[in-house]
């Protein structure tokens, strides 16, 4: 049933002013600058004005107008880094975009978030929050925190912050709905907005260029793919450990390494193939796709999350694809669409789902199919249009917030 605005509530639908609070932006890419770079897009056309407030990175100017709509403001970083990530601190630019503000998007509560968070609900703005990690995996296998710390910060957000400072959730892996249901969020507040791929680039015809022959790697050898940043939430090291025991097994096995590496100790240490393992650092965007293409399968077997923009741009290419099976997504991703690796902290289990597929040439086409079909059915209309609808809860009145489904 499609849910209609009363006439008094028209007005959200054309000129919001939306404020997304993120701990990245531009030079970085990672897949949440891949996703504000779609959703701000579509956001802008139907006539809201999107404002990014992010750290400032060395090198970035303190304020940006890239293009019609978009206004970007940036909070100073001290030079605290971790993972690939400015740590910044909040200043009056963010309080002045909240103020201005119509509608507050928290990407990570991580410093900008959870003070936006709070000055937000102060100056009695509607918020989201967009759950894209866990911080209770960030802490306790990132960051080796104490369980108590770990105990005291899932109390803090799921007592404190999420009810006192957050309207609506956004979700688009069934991991992060859990969490949310683990952190007592009712379930009449979490949106569940999937992501797409822009199959107009990730398809499985887009060979603009040649990997195997610019990384010296033999026609018929076996290629697994990696896209990522090279860290720790990751489980890059287990994966390492994985692939390089595989190619004991696999002497035509090969592993291609796509992605920042902020973590040089596991890129560094020797590996007995390491002559079949292949680092190449930041890729452009539009050489991804020959990645894919190049490659017979990726894999992902990632700590904090089930499922990424990777593995659909994987999907979307025809790549069968091996990732976490801990919560995965029962709509998107199941045992006909990939291989899951249920115990991610067990190196051999990852090497077993890598030497399974590796071996297994009409295991690998008929994943890669069945993926294919699926992920298709994904765009991101159907996301911004859940995006959307959250939204119009948020703005209703208390006795009128009531889900409904379109």
């Amino acid at each position: 049933m499609v849910e209609y605005l009363h006439i008094k509530d028209i007005w959200l639908l054309v000129d919001m002013k939306i404020c997304f609070l993120v701990d990245s932006y531009k030079p970085i890419y990672d897949g949440v600058i891949r996703y504000l770079d779609l959703v701000s897009e579509a956001l802008i056309k139907d006539g809201h004005e999107i404002a990014i407030v992010c750290p400032q990175i060395p090198g970035t100017a303190k304020y940006e107008n890239p293009h019609h709509g978009l206004r970007v403001v940036r909070c100073p970083t001290p030079g605290w880094y971790a993972q690939g990530y400015f740590i910044a601190l909040p200043d009056y630019d963010l309080v002045k975009e909240v103020r201005k503000a119509d509608f507050v998007v928290i990407h990570s509560v991580a410093t900008l978030g959870v003070i936006g968070g709070i000055i937000a609900k102060l100056l009695r703005k509607k918020t989201a929050l967009f759950v894209h990690q866990d911080e209770r995996l960030v802490l306790r296998e990132m960051l080796n925190n104490p369980q108590w710390v770990v105990n005291l910060t899932a109390a803090v957000l799921s007592e404190f912050f999420y009810p006192g400072c957050i309207d609506v959730f956004f979700h688009a892996t069934e991991r992060f709905k859990m969490k949310l249901i683990d952190l007592k969020v009712p379930d009449k507040k979490i949106f569940f907005t999937p992501f797409a791929v822009d199959r107009k680039e990730f398809n499985p015809e887009n060979k603009k260029f040649d990997i195997r022959k610019q990384h010296n790697i033999p026609e018929d050898a076996i290629v697994s793919l990696f896209v990522g940043r090279i860290s720790i939430e990751k489980n890059i090291e287990r994966l390492l450990q994985a692939t390089d025991l595989a190619m004991d097994e696999n002497p035509k096995l090969y592993g291609i390494f796509v992605g920042k590496k902020t973590q040089m100790e596991v890129v560094t240490k020797k590996r007995k193939n390491a002559n079949r393992i292949i680092f190449t650092g930041f890729v452009p965007d539009e050489e991804l796709p020959s990645y894919y293409n190049a490659s017979d399968f990726f894999t992902s077997p990632s700590i904090n999350e089930s499922t990424c923009f990777t593995v659909y741009e994987a999907m979307s290419c025809k790549t069968p694809t091996i990732i976490s099976g801990d919560r995965h997504d029962q709509e998107i991703i199941h045992k006909e669409n990939t291989i899951l690796v249920m115990n991610l902290r067990s190196v051999s289990k990852i090497k077993e789902a890598i030497l399974l597929l590796a071996n297994d040439k009409p295991l690998r086409n008929k994943i890669a199919k069945k993926a294919k079909q699926l992920i298709d059915t994904r765009t991101w209309e159907y996301h911004v249009q859940e995006v959307k609808r959250g939204i119009k809860f948020a703005f209703r009145p208390k006795g009128r917030r009531k889900r409904s489904t379109s």
